[in-house]
This record gives structure tokens, sequence and C-alpha cells, in this order.
């Protein structure tokens, strides 16, 4: 198969290995003190029914009501709101916690040719758009090698020493997201939600698409992240 990024790297103007290290280096992280109060204060705000943020669901996000009516039932979270943009509440939360802005600020040191990556994805679950665990600043020329569109190998391979890395850095916080996510109790009010949000419940105003692509994401947002936890 022909790889574009193999060919690149077969030239010789930088090894894999280098391009890699380069990148991982120059991952921008929250300070961990910091990352672990505003982890406890997120915990809080989604039990405690204040606002809260996931990434909209669906074209235009037409699909966000879903989630929405899951958090209601799941968690008794009234509060769920989609993020303005897809990364503007994120944005807010690792310029505090960082000091780095993308932006010009009296307030912050510039950065340029950064841009926030969710490091485990995960943009639906409530308690993983905004935790600060899952939010980085990393240099732009290592998009391809995170974005959802990439695929091969190589990618795999960066993608596993980047969250590898970040699970390393943020062990304790993401354990804590693991034990929710695998705690009997949540998965079994999980299920009954989900089997509660039948085809004919036209309160939800939902097309048999969206509830497919509800329960699809639902399985790729819900799961823990324990693989990463025993490298």
């Amino acid at each position: 198969m022909r790889d574009a990024y193999i060919r690149f790297f077969a030239e010789g103007y930088i090894s894999k290995e280098n391009f890699f290290d380069f990148g991982l280096k120059e991952t921008i992280y929250s300070p961990y003190d910091k990352a672990e109060i505003e982890w406890n204060h997120l915990k809080n705000r989604i039990y405690g029914n204040q606002k809260v943020f996931i990434r909209g669901f669906g074209r235009d996000a037409s699909g966000t009501h879903l989630f929405q009516a899951f958090y209601k039932k799941l968690l008794n979270n009234y509060n769920v709101e989609k993020g303005s943009t897809n990364n503007k509440e994120p944005a807010k939360l690792i310029k505090s916690l960082t000091g780095y802005s993308k932006t010009q600020s009296s307030k912050f040191e510039s950065i340029r040719n950064y841009q926030i990556s969710h490091v485990f994805g995960r943009t639906k679950n409530v308690f993983a758009f905004t935790a600060p665990w899952n939010i980085v600043y990393m240099p732009k020329m290592l998009d391809p090698f995170t974005g959802h569109e990439a695929k091969g190998e190589m990618i795999d391979e960066y993608t596993l020493l980047f969250q590898q890395q970040s699970y390393y850095r943020f062990e304790k916080l993401i354990d804590e997201f693991n034990e929710i996510m695998i705690s009997s109790d949540f998965k079994e009010k999980m299920n009954e939600v989900l089997y509660s949000f039948n085809l004919n419940e036209t309160s939800l105003h939902t097309t048999k698409k969206q509830k497919s692509l509800l329960k699809q994401r639902h399985n790729s947002n819900f799961q823990d992240e324990s693989d990463h936890a025993k490298l």
C-alpha cells in the first residue's frame, strides 16, 4: 500500500522517531495540581445538576437533545449544554490552566501553530469533554497523526504513544474516570436509560437514524481507558 507518511519519512528529511519525539515533547499539558482541582470541580458540577458541556451530536448538532435527555435520566442533570463551538469550552479551560493562549492577550503567553486536541476523544461524554486530563495543546504539524480521518499503522503507533504519555501524567485522574465508567451501578443505570429510549418515544423527536447513531456514539464515548492504564 502506498502511504504518503511513510514515503515522506523515507526521503530522510527527519526520522519518524525524531518527529514523534518532537510531537510528544512539545505537547502542552495542564499542571497536575490545577488539573486535579478542575477535575473535582467538573465531577461536582455533573452530580450537582450544574452547567456542564458536551460537543454537539449529529449534523448541525441536530441530535444533541438525545444526549441531553440521556444525561437527565442517567445523572439527573438538566443543565448539560452543547458548547457554542466545538472547542470553545475546552479552549477556555486549557488557556486558564496552562497560561497559554492562541490569541493575543495581556493575561496569557501567546502561542502559535498549536491546536487543541482531545487526547482520548469521548467528546459526547460529559465527564470527558472538558476534563483537564483529556485536553492539550499540540503542534499543528502533528494533526495528521491524531485526526479522526488519518489511518494506518504509523497513526496507531503515534496515537498509542500520545495517549500513553497522557495517562502516565494523569494516571490517578484517568483511573477515577475509569472507575466511574466501569462501576456496576453506573453501567446498569446506563443500560436502563438506553432501553427506555425506544423508537416510538415521540417526546424525544428522534429519527431511527439518530437512535442508531446514539447507540454507536454511546459505545465509543463510554468505554473506560483501561487498555491505556495497563501500559
